[in-house]
């Protein structure tokens, strides 16, 4: 029932339906295969296996069993060959019955494993990779550190791909439409309706003249179905595709300090940190600052003020993308350009930003709450305060509101005296000391 219920759709049906089975596996399968081999072994009276005739159960003799005066001639022969048989079919379905439960138990506790391996789609941390670190030149100066949350090497294909297809689904424009029958005019009628000798036929805003189409075609959003990502879901699914690019990933130090719009340089640099001919390969480059929205072939005039994007909007098959690109709000494009990207390059910096968004104890895994209490908690912790002096100070405020303007402004005239005395006690000082050295 775990496995029926799971869905490929729904991996959280999969999870409870898991959850729900989990605690009467085990048992289900001990009482199954008693059930088999009670069933399928024979029982004579009160016992599975038939005993050999002569043998006493609870001190009494078995009916039929001898009792000192043998049998003697063919009846005796066929007592003892019918006694032999009997035991022989006996032993074999005693060995069916065994063989049964131990087939049913195996399957049980495979389908088990199955289930578990199925609903483990949460994931956990992705096991420490290290990541080459090169200057401009494409010389290895250093080692970083990859150590992403994924999902369960189990899982992470199919809920990639799961998350990547809606993704895809809802950001597809434009969306196909074909005309129907009620989008059109229904005009004039094409011929009377008798005596013409063809069919009969109301208007030419129908399907057989050619002009529209049937329902079976798309029609726009109206056929457009509102599938949903779990936002938890969409993260690590990004995540999970940074870390398993670790073998052709590169971070780049003193890749923010691009300071000229050249191409030429940019496709030598590219050709240095991946090792193939620039263009030859989807390459992602993640940078802070290094993005721009083309316009054609033009770019935007904000775009003008990025010398690394002007000096790779022309490279084919190069992407540029900011780490606040690599999310899940609208008309972030992560997932898609990280699956397409056959190279990741990003700078030092935008790597510490991702690493401080999808790492361990990234700020992609909690609630807004969290980080909210977190931080007023860092604050408490910088910045103590005394309840009782607090509530000293408040009850000196007047009550009224124009009261407490003006003695607002009363307590601000005397800081701003204050400041100034200080700042000219300060100067003489100053001046006191110039003229000692």
């Amino acid at each position: 029932a775990a496995t029926e219920s799971c869905s490929p759709a729904f991996p959280g049906r999969c999870h409870l339906a898991a959850m729900r089975q989990k605690g009467g596996l085990n048992a289900s399968v001990v009482l199954l295969s008693g059930a088999a081999l009670w069933a399928v072994a024979p029982r004579t009276g009160s016992s599975f296996v038939a005993p050999p005739l002569g043998t006493s159960v609870g001190g009494r003799q078995l009916r039929g069993a001898s009792t000192g005066r043998p049998r003697a001639g063919a009846g005796a022969v066929a007592a003892d060959s019918q006694s032999a048989s009997s035991l022989s079919s006996s032993s074999w379905r005693t060995a069916a019955g065994l063989a049964g439960a131990l087939v049913l138990a195996t399957s049980a506790a495979t389908r088990s494993s199955r289930v578990a391996r199925a609903v483990d789609w949460t994931g956990k941390s992705g096991s420490a990779q290290q990541v080459a670190v090169l200057d401009m030149d494409g010389k290895q100066i250093g080692e970083e550190t990859l150590h992403f949350k994924t999902f369960s090497a189990e899982t992470a294909n199919y809920v990639v791909h799961h998350v990547y297809r809606i993704w895809y689904y809802m950001n597809l424009k434009p969306w196909p439409w074909f005309a129907q029958r009620q989008d059109m005019k229904n005009g004039r009628k094409p011929w009377k309706q008798k005596g013409s000798g063809r069919a009969r036929h109301g208007s030419f805003a129908s399907p057989l003249f050619g002009k529209v189409k049937t329902n079976k075609y798309p029609h726009g959003l109206d056929n457009k179905r509102l599938l949903k990502i779990r936002p938890s879901e969409h993260m690590r699914a990004m995540s999970t595709v940074l870390q398993s690019k670790w073998k052709k990933m590169k971070v780049i130090d003193g890749l923010e300090d691009w300071n000229e719009a050249r191409m030429g340089k940019l496709l030598e640099c590219l050709e240095n940190w991946t090792g193939y001919v620039a263009g030859s390969r989807s390459v992602l480059l993640i940078t802070r600052n290094g993005y721009g929205e083309a316009l054609g072939s033009t770019c935007t005039f904000e775009s003008y003020d990025n010398p690394l994007f002007l000096s790779g909007r022309h490279i084919p098959h190069l992407t540029m993308r900011r780490p606040r690109d690599i999310d899940i709000f609208e008309g972030c494009d992560g997932l898609h350009e990280l699956l397409k990207a056959r190279h990741v390059i990003m700078s030092r910096e935008a790597f510490y930003d991702l690493a401080a968004k999808f790492g361990e104890k990234g700020w992609a895994w909690r609630s807004e709450r969290t980080i909210l209490v977190e931080n007023l908690q860092k604050i408490v912790k910088d910045f103590p305060m005394n309840r009782a002096e607090e509530l000293h100070f408040a009850r000196r405020m007047p009550i009224g509101v124009d009261a407490r303007i003006e003695w607002a402004r009363a307590r601000r005239s005397k800081m701003e005296d204050f400041s100034t005395k200080r700042v000219e006690e300060l100067q003489a000082e100053s001046v006191v000391a110039a003229k000692g050295e």
